[in-house]
């Protein structure tokens, strides 16, 4: 096929998750003509690897464990989990989503092509051997589970693989502690498997505020998870019908599955970006303020980006809403990320946004509260009295950093990230009633003891 009858569009995405399909919707709406490519399930890993299988396996895991708390104090009960059925159910809520989600698209009037985009030059695409040319691109390939380079490597399965089992194993071994592990070892621990992580340092939860990660890993040991610190895995082999993973402090873990959760790596290999003059490392695509790449056409936008920001589904929609307003000529400002909140959906949770304790205490201007909110008649009346909140103000009493450790620790950070992002004070957070008895109804109180103090 020559270039002249190439396929055109204005813009075209590669990828089709919620980096992408959140700009290609508005652009549609704007008149450009839009194309989305996509190697497999249209809506990407949040739709059907991450956050949404996640939150379908979690949600009576924490029944279970919110029930279990008011063990005598005047419910007793009892629950028998049926990990086949729970499969059976997220399957039934999630499969209809991609093709959901790419008839919405297709109905609005974003082509569809399904298949792996490769640039050909700066200009050209080629997918399935047909040519695509756009005036824009936007990359947004993503993320994939990384493995590490060991003895047996395609013996070991990842968290993708963990949100589709369809009978849970008797024993999982977990490499690496960070928020993915620790989730899938909370859900399977809870669930009846015997769970152990190899984690090569000596600390979970990496950017998390580590009193409550170190809280949360006594929590998960009386829950029966085996922690193996400063280790790492070296060699998995098959033995009969038990996985064997070997490690570098000499122990022999058998197993019925390992899984590997030590991270994600940027999806920038096998898509043509050398030919296409992109730059990117390691850590993905290197981009500017206004997420253009060294090709000034050529945008990029969520989880395949190089940069400091998380790595989150919400934080790939801001991008993707930034890019539809910036392509469509709503804007021509630089992106300007707001504080982000993040949360590891372990039992209890961990939650936080803003700036964090450890960089309040390693800066000048900055005051941190503790708060034990465990000891408050509405926590405590919960079971949830491990409950416990950091803030952090800054010199004018402003509100600009919270952590979480609670059962409702998603709750909590959300209900403060409107006074962070938008620096509420006291006077105006009274102005917002809320329902009572709530945490929000404290909030007025929590900033007033920022300002006085």
């Amino acid at each position: 096929m020559t270039q002249s009858n190439a396929h055109a569009f204005d813009v075209l995405f590669i990828g089709s998750g919620q980096a992408a399909w959140n700009a290609a919707l508005p652009l549609t709406k704007a008149g450009k003509k839009v194309a989305i490519v996509e190697r497999h399930k249209i809506a990407g890993v949040c739709t059907s690897y991450g956050c949404n299988p996640k939150i379908i396996l979690d949600s009576p895991i924490k029944t279970v464990e919110d029930a279990q708390l008011y063990g005598g104090k005047g419910l007793e009960s009892s629950f028998s989990l049926d990990w086949s059925k729970l499969m059976d159910h997220k399957n039934s809520i999630l499969d209809p989503l991609p093709d959901f989600l790419g008839k919405m698209l297709s109905d609005a009037g974003v082509t569809i092509v399904h298949g792996e985009a490769k640039f050909e030059d700066a200009r050209t695409v080629v997918v399935n051997g047909e040519r695509y040319t756009a005036e824009t691109f936007v990359v947004a390939a993503g993320q994939r589970p990384m493995l590490p380079d060991i003895p047996g490597r395609e013996l070991l399965k990842t968290s993708d693989d963990f949100l589709y089992l369809p009978e849970l194993p008797k024993r999982i071994v977990l490499i690496g502690a960070g928020y993915v592990a620790m989730e899938i070892a909370s859900i399977a621990s809870k669930a009846g498997s015997q769970v152990e992580v190899v984690q090569n340092s000596d600390h979970v939860l990496s950017g998390f505020h580590q009193p409550y990660a170190d809280a949360l890993i006594e929590k998960m040991k009386s829950d029966g998870v085996v922690f193996h610190f400063e280790d790492q895995a070296v060699r998995l082999e098959q033995q009969g019908e038990e996985s064997v993973l070997f490690t570098q402090k000499g122990l022999s873990l058998k197993t019925d599955l390992v899984i590997n959760a030590t991270g994600r790596i940027p999806n920038t290999d096998g898509i043509g970006l050398e030919a296409a003059g992109v730059e990117y490392t390691e850590k993905g695509i290197v981009v500017d303020e206004y997420l253009r790449t060294s090709q000034p056409h050529i945008y990029a936008s969520g989880d395949v980006l190089d940069k400091k920001q998380p790595r989150l589904t919400p934080t790939s929609v801001f991008e993707a809403k930034y890019l539809g307003a910036l392509l469509s000529g709503l804007t021509d400002a630089p992106i300007d990320y707001p504080p982000i909140a993040t949360i590891a959906f372990t039992l209890p949770r961990i939650a936080q946004i803003g700036v964090s304790p450890e960089e309040a205490k390693n800066a000048e201007g900055y005051k941190v509260k503790p708060v034990e909110l465990g000891k408050q008649w509405d926590f405590a009346g919960r079971g949830d009295t491990d409950a416990h909140l950091t803030l952090v103000y800054d010199k004018e009493g402003f509100l600009v950093g919270a952590s979480a450790y609670s059962r409702e620790a998603l709750d909590i950070v959300n209900a403060l990230t409107p006074i962070i992002t938008l620096k509420l004070t006291a006077e105006q957070a009274d102005r917002l009633v809320y329902a009572f008895p709530s945490f929000e109804s404290t909030i007025a109180g929590l900033l007033r003891q920022g300002q006085s103090e």
